[in-house]
């Protein structure tokens, strides 16, 4: 369903200025990665009365429509209550995920008067149809590939992998779920083995120059990468919505700004690369 720009012949809360009430979300939905199923939960407020009341009586009910175009999912949740609590399998869903809530008649709805409308529809009373709209509450959207309660791991959007050409310097790709760091064949054979890649003493280092690297030249390419659905895009974006100490909770990324933006990314890579590199002095001096 596209409530974009929708006329009805009827008053609609949440469309233009339809109806003079207060509509939205009490606070962000939340998105819960359980082991087969997404736990979607989010609560609707509304100060309108009458859609309250025909709620409360029957006469309406609350909904969310989520939509996959990645899997063809389409299913529409009902709740008499504001509070919705949505349990999908993972298998359903792919890519982006849209959620459309809103509030529909149950059944037909006689002189159909919301006192609060606009003076337009002032000494006119509607007859409403079963599965009419009542109000639309507002919008959201995830990505079911996005690992979200790993987004401050660099893993989440980041692998590094060998490159199976004969290339003798190190390659860089955005055109992927993850940025891919494609090393050349001889050094992954090093990097891979237990005394470098897997030393947690070694992040840190690797973070201040593979990782550094990388991330800043996708995110001189993000917007183009963000337009494409790239995982890796829609990860940071998402950061960058909901940490507001990043780039002030906005996703327009000014290019002069990269180097800063790739460092409050990392949690300051240069700084946890000396730290580490003096612990590391400070042992073998003592040895």
């Amino acid at each position: 369903m596209k409530l974009n720009n929708l006329l009805l012949p009827h008053p609609v809360l949440g469309q233009a200025d339809d109806i003079n009430s207060s509509f939205g979300f009490k606070e962000s939905p939340t998105i819960d990665i359980k082991e087969s199923t997404y736990l979607i939960e989010f609560e609707i407020k509304h100060d309108n009365g009458t859609i309250a009341d025909l709620v409360k009586v029957n006469k309406a009910i609350y909904c969310c429509e989520v939509n996959c175009g990645g899997t063809l999912y389409r299913e529409i949740f009902t709740s008499k209550e504001p509070r919705f609590s949505i349990e999908i399998p993972r298998t359903s869903l792919r890519k982006r995920v849209d959620f459309q809530v809103f509030c529909f008649a149950l059944e037909e709805i006689p002189n159909y008067n919301n006192p609060t409308a606009h003076p337009d529809f002032a000494g006119f009373l509607f007859d409403l149809e079963k599965a009419d709209l009542l109000g639309v509450f507002g919008s959201f959207q995830f990505n079911a590939d996005v690992q979200y309660h790993k987004l401050k791991a660099a893993s989440s959007f980041l692998q590094i992998i060998p490159n199976e050409g004969d290339e003798d310097f190190t390659k860089f790709v955005l055109d992927d779920s993850k940025i891919q760091i494609k090393l050349p064949k001889a050094l992954y054979e090093k990097y891979k083995q237990d005394y470098i890649g897997k030393k947690r003493e070694f992040a840190d280092i690797i973070h201040a120059s593979l990782v550094q690297n990388a991330l800043t030249i996708a995110l001189f390419n993000f917007k183009v990468h963000l337009e494409r659905e790239n995982v890796w895009a829609v990860s940071i974006q998402h950061r960058l919505l909901n940490e507001p100490e990043l780039n002030n909770g906005s996703d327009q990324i000014d290019p002069n700004n990269i180097p800063d933006l790739v460092q409050k990314l990392l949690g300051n890579p240069n700084k946890r690369m000396i730290e580490q590199l003096e612990k590391l002095s400070n042992v073998n001096q003592t040895d």
